[in-house]
This record gives structure tokens, sequence and C-alpha cells, in this order.
């Protein structure tokens, strides 16, 4: 009996002590979940406070994003290029619109939307809908005095180019976003972008959107400040008279690029037809193109200005040596090369003045494939100048393995070889400033809003290509194309020595592997003063119909910028054309008192005939030059 009441009580007890390691097991738990809810906290509330206040602001704000302000594009004067004005966007709520339809069908109206599209809007269950971002003053105004419940309207920078097309094609434009898609506005959209702004809107628990009717605003943050090389009245000028050349001369399209010789900045560049950023809509895809150093063309006869520098400086040639141009034929293989106009004997000065093609392939040949190949190369030719701006053209220039003689005496005038306008302003450029290839550049510096330098641009030699000497030599040759019997005679500009090349090639025709027998690229290209070089133009108009040459079509061109933009920038004329006089009224006057007015100013002249003045060359007004003979006739009246 004892025994029964022993083991009913030891049963008990091991009843007893077997839920108690369960208790301590839940236990366990609890405290191990209580420690990690307390560690939790202590993290949110005072490890990573900040960090969990910024989980706190997502999981209850949305912040939707308005267009940044973009800084400003200057030209080298600081003045204004492309910068921004308040514009009004449109946006809807459209929980606070008791009738989708009534109100879709006067929204489309002034929209000139679909009502279709809006109602779509209406019903898509968000609480903020963009309805037109940058509206028009005039559609923002009608929207405004309808009162409509439900829209609001708030501002953003829209970007504008205040000069219209000026320097179009360089600037570029932004897309709706603000984004920078071409010319300046591309290559430095990372600077010039700026911090978009916001609008706030609030969450409820459920994490569905409140807008109130007041929207909390963060200010949009505008971007750095460009300060570019280009000058404005610079590149007014240059446009004004590429389009009169063009237009004159009845032509699809003309480039026109003045860069400093020394440095490679770049003053103006222009494609005609010009482009307005502020209409792009209104502007085909070509137009926006920035062909000065996109478009690439044979170069024509401009070629020969490196050719003879190439010659020069392996010291294959001199400026003396005597070539025969066969009477203006020659035959190289299969092919037959003509020149414009019959030539005899003509030393390499010569050759360059009157362009002759035969010539030059004679030159071509003295110096070899190879070592023209590898001087055209030196020259930046077949590859990229690496300018700061978008979509620039590596032109074509083959190795010289693959050269045939025929292919050889081509290049040597400029065909089977393309370039662009910028490629031959920087080469040219190498024979102005006494030898070296710079790298061209049109941004000068990157500005914050409170004008302190973020960034700057300094001129960059890439390499030495000429010697000075022989930079000069090619000078004194390029000098005498502008002079009487040089093709460049309507290119040079009265009081100031100039250097320069014509060129003139026919267009390739992918279509038959040739060329188009009616279609030409008329250039011209060069330096002023030349004796102290400032500037390099180039000047390049495609499919002229007036004429085919670039001596008739580009080389006024040329002159009209280069003297404009030389009296502009105060560069003074060589010291006798300053000191030089006017050509007085002689008509009348007897033959006494001519002499005593010649030997007075110093003039010289030439009477013919007795008697009273009856014509005079030059005529009353024009400029008596140092080497002037003033003719005079002289005729008895009584």
């Amino acid at each position: 009996m004892k025994n029964q009441k022993n083991s009913k009580r030891i049963s008990l007890v091991r009843g007893l002590e077997k839920p108690v390691w369960k208790i301590r097991l839940i236990g366990g738990f609890i405290l191990i979940f209580f420690a990690a809810v307390s560690f939790k906290a202590l993290e949110l509330q005072v490890l990573n406070r900040s960090q969990a206040l910024d989980l706190a602001k997502k999981q209850h704000w949305k912040k939707l994003t308005l267009l940044p302000r973009r800084g400003k594009i200057l030209d080298s004067k600081k003045k204004e290029l492309a910068v921004n004005v308040e514009a009004e966007s449109i946006y809807i709520r459209p929980k606070n619109i008791a009738k989708p339809d009534e109100f879709s069908k006067k929204l489309s109206k002034y929209l000139n939307v679909p009502q279709r599209e809006i109602l779509g809007m209406l019903l898509s269950g968000k609480p903020f809908v963009w309805i037109k971002r940058l509206a028009k003053p005039e559609v923002v105004a009608e929207l405004k005095s309808a009162k409509l419940e439900g829209v609001g309207f708030v501002e953003e920078p829209k970007r504008v180019y205040p000069n219209m097309y000026l320097a179009g094609q360089i600037l570029g434009f932004t897309d709706i976003d603000s984004k920078g898609i071409e010319g300046v506005e591309y290559s430095l959209d990372n600077l010039l972008a700026g911090t978009p702004g916001k609008i706030i809107v609030k969450r409820d628990a459920r994490g569905k959107e409140i807008i109130s009717n007041s929207l909390v605003f963060e200010e949009s943050k505008s971007g750095y400040n460009a300060i570019l090389t280009i000058d404005s009245h610079i590149q007014y000028i240059v446009e004004k008279e590429l389009k009169e050349g063009v237009e004159n001369a009845q032509a699809d399209k003309g480039i026109a690029l003045l860069m400093e010789s020394e440095t490679g900045a770049l003053l103006a560049m222009a494609s005609y037809p010009f482009f307005d950023p502020n209409k792009i809509d209104r502007n085909s895809q070509e137009n926006r193109k920035n062909l000065p150093m996109w478009y690439s063309f044979e170069p024509g006869s401009t070629l020969k200005a490196f050719l003879a520098a190439a010659a020069l400086e392996e010291k294959k040639v001199t400026s003396t040596s005597k070539f025969d141009c066969e009477n203006g034929k020659r035959k190289v293989g299969s092919s037959i090369i003509n020149d414009v106009h019959p030539y005899g004997i003509l030393s390499v000065s010569e050759i360059i003045k009157v362009s002759s093609n035969i010539c030059a392939s004679k030159i071509a040949e003295t110096l070899g494939k190879d070592k023209l190949y590898k001087r055209l190369k030196d020259f930046g030719f077949g590859e990229k100048t690496a300018i700061d701006l978008p979509g620039e053209s590596n032109g074509r220039l083959r190795s010289s393995k693959d050269w045939k003689p025929v292919e050889l005496a081509t290049i040597s005038f400029g065909q089977g070889i393309s370039v662009t306008a910028l490629q031959l302003a920087t080469a040219l450029s190498v024979i102005a400033n006494g030898g070296y290839l710079m790298k061209p550049y049109i941004v000068e510096k990157i500005t914050d809003l409170d004008g302190r330098v973020i960034k700057e641009r300094k001129p960059e030699v890439i390499r030495t290509v000429l010697s000075y000497d022989t930079a000069k030599e090619v000078t004194k040759i390029l000098e005498g194309v502008m002079t009487k019997g040089g093709t460049g005679g309507k290119a040079s500009i009265e009081g100031y020595s100039s250097a320069g090349k014509t060129g003139t090639a026919q267009v390739p025709n992918p279509a038959t592997g040739g060329y188009y027998s009616d279609r030409h690229v008329a250039s011209f290209i060069g330096f002023a003063p030349a004796d102290n070089p400032k500037m390099t133009l180039v000047v390049v108009v495609e499919s002229p119909k007036t004429s085919p040459y670039g001596g008739v079509v580009a080389a006024p061109i040329f002159k009209g910028i280069m003297e404009k933009v030389l009296f502009y920038l105060g560069v003074p004329p060589r010291k006798t054309f300053a000191e030089s006089k006017l050509m007085p009224n002689l008509i009348g006057m007897s033959s006494r008192d001519v002499l005593r007015w010649s030997e007075k100013e110093g003039i010289e002249i030439k009477l013919k005939g007795s008697g009273s003045v009856v014509y005079q060359k030059p005529q009353e007004g024009e400029r008596i030059k140092e080497d002037t003979v003033c003719l005079i006739e002289l005729r008895q009246t009584i």
C-alpha cells in the first residue's frame, strides 16, 4: 500500500516537471524577441536615427520631379546665348474632379488635346497628372480665367535662345525634360543641368497619396554657367556674309569657320541654312547639324598648301624648284590629268599661285607617297581634332599602302581624300602660327553662380608639324596666291597682307563611284595679317550654280568676313596703307596744277595730252597705293 502511494507521488512529480522545460523554452524565445526589438529600437532611435527618419519620410512622402534650372551659356563677352525663363506647367488632380466626362470636354478645347486622352488621365487612379509641361502663356491665361476645379499651375524654367538662329548649331538644344540633346547643351549637360525641383506629395498610412490644395515645393537649383570662345558680334558677321555669299551663288549650303591661329580657340562657326533652337519642330534634322565639324568633303586644291609645306619640310624642293606643267595635260597610268589653263615651266611658288594639278602631282611624286601620307597625318587629316563638341567626323585618308600612282596624283590636288572645315582650319593654323598643331576648343570657362571659375581651358599644343622657317616660306607662297595672276585675288584685303588658297572639287557620286558632273565644292582657306597672323578662316560652299570655282564663289566671302572682323578687333592696317591718300578730283585742272599737286604729295603721275584734265585714274575718292601711278589725260578745251 505504501509502495503504491510512493509510485503515485513520483508519477505526479514527473507530471509536474514535464511542462517546466516548455515554459523555459517559450520564455527564452520571448526574451530573445524582446532583446531584438529593444536593439532595433535603440538602432532606429539612437544609433541610426537619421536613416530611420529618411525611411519614414520615404514611406509617408513622395516627390514628383520638376524641371532643373540649367546654367547659362555665354559668349566670350558674357553676352547671353542660352538662358532660362519662367514658364508655367499645367497639372490636374483627378480626385478633385466630380464630373470627368464634362471636365475632359472643356479641357480638350483649351489644350487642343483629344478628349479621350484627357479622360484616360482622369480615370488612371493617379492623384496627380501633368497635362502640359511649359505651356504657352496664352493657353495658361485662358485656363486660369476658366477657373476649372482640379487644374493647377506650377512655374518651371524653360530653355530659350535669345538670339534665335545665331550660333544655333553650336548651342544645340534641350528636350522637354531639359536634357541636352545636341551641341554645347549636350557636351556640357552634366555641368549645365542643375538640380531638379520637387513637388512633395503626402501619403496616408496605407501608402495612398494625399494632395491638398497647397502643395509643398523644393526649388530647382541652377547648374554651372559655360563661357564660350565665340564672340557674338563676330558670329553675326560670319553668318551674314556667309548667307549673302551662298544665296548669291545659288548654292545648297555653306560653311564658315574662324579660328585664332595661335591658340586654336574658335571665334565663330557657321552652317547655312541656319537653325533656330527655339523652333526645333520647324527645322529639319539636316539643319541641326554643325557642318564645319560634321560635313566632310574633298578639299580640292586647298590641299596643295599642305603638299608644298610637306615637300619643303622634307627638303625635296625649294620655292624656286622648277617643274614642267606639260601645257595642261598629263597621263598618269590610264588616267589623264588636266589643268584649267595650260602652263609650261613653273616654280613651286608659281604652281601654288596658279594652282596647277599637273605640277602638284609631280611635286607629290618627288616627295613620295609614304612621306606625303605621314605629313598629311601630322597636319591632323584622317582623324578627329577632339574638339569639345559632339558629332565630329574623322574625314577620310586611306593608308599610303593603298595608293597607286594615280591615287598619289589625285590626292596631291585634293581628290580621293575627305576633310572637314575644322580639320582644314586647324591644319592651316600650323602654317600661320609657325609650325604648331593646336587642339581646337570652344568652351573657355565653366563658372558657378558667383562667377568663380570651376574649370578653365588653356591652349594646347598637340605636336610640332613644321619648322618655323618652312612655315614662313609657305606663308610667302600663299601670299602670292592673293596677288595679281593668282587664283585668290578676290580674297585679298585692302590694307592687309593675307595668305590663302582656293579649292574646287567635284562632289563624289556614291551610286556610280565617280563624280557628279554638275555638283562642286568651292572653298577658300586663308589667314591674316600674313606678317602677324591673328585668324584663320575657312569658307566652303556646296553646289554653287553661278560658278564652280573657289576663287569666284568662296574668296569674296572670305574677304567680306575677314576685313570686317579685322576692323572690329582693331587690327591696324599696314603703315603704308594707313598713310596713303585718297585721289582728289583733278578734272578741269591744268597740267601745271597737276604737276604741282603730284610734287607736293609725292605721287607718281603719267600725263597724256595737253590742256586741261578730262580723265583721271584712279577716280576721285579711290585710295592711292604706294606703287600707284596716276594716269592723267588732258585735252585742249578752247
